[in-house]
């Protein structure tokens, strides 16, 4: 018996990582979209492998999608889930992440850009907090 919840969980994170259909989202996770659909149906629950596969393209760790898909077995409810993302977070996490297929050197330019261009608004942010 499925999980409940699982099916609901998987569609909000689907949503919230900004793929427009499950289709989309098996594809970029390496996955057949049919078994995309059976567990967004709750007929059957991701194996470890595919939750270590999943986890990063859904800007999730493996441990809460664990929780999500078996809360059953570990004794705790279902993780709700995150209020949705921009896009280019989920976004920017695939493209910086180590199995990226962007060059490294790219990679670390992009971060070099995206690290100079957002220190402003961290100072800004961090005096809006302390104040």
């Amino acid at each position: 018996m499925a999980a409940a919840g699982f099916g609901v969980y998987l569609k909000e994170a689907i949503l919230a990582a900004r793929f427009p259909t499950p289709t989309h989202f098996a594809r970029a996770a390496g996955t057949d979209p049919s078994v995309v659909l059976r567990w967004l149906s709750e007929e059957q629950r991701p194996t470890i492998r595919s939750i270590e596969r999943i986890a990063p393209v859904l800007g999730k760790s493996i441990n809460e999608l664990v929780l999500a898909a078996y809360p059953d077995r570990l004794n705790g409810p279902a993780p709700a889930a995150l209020p949705a993302a921009h896009p280019l977070v989920h976004e920017l996490a695939r493209m910086l992440a180590d199995d990226s297929p962007i060059p490294r050197a790219d990679r670390e330019a992009l971060e070099t850009v995206l690290d100079r261009m957002l220190e402003p608004y961290r100072r800004v942010l961090r005096r809006r907090k302390s104040g």
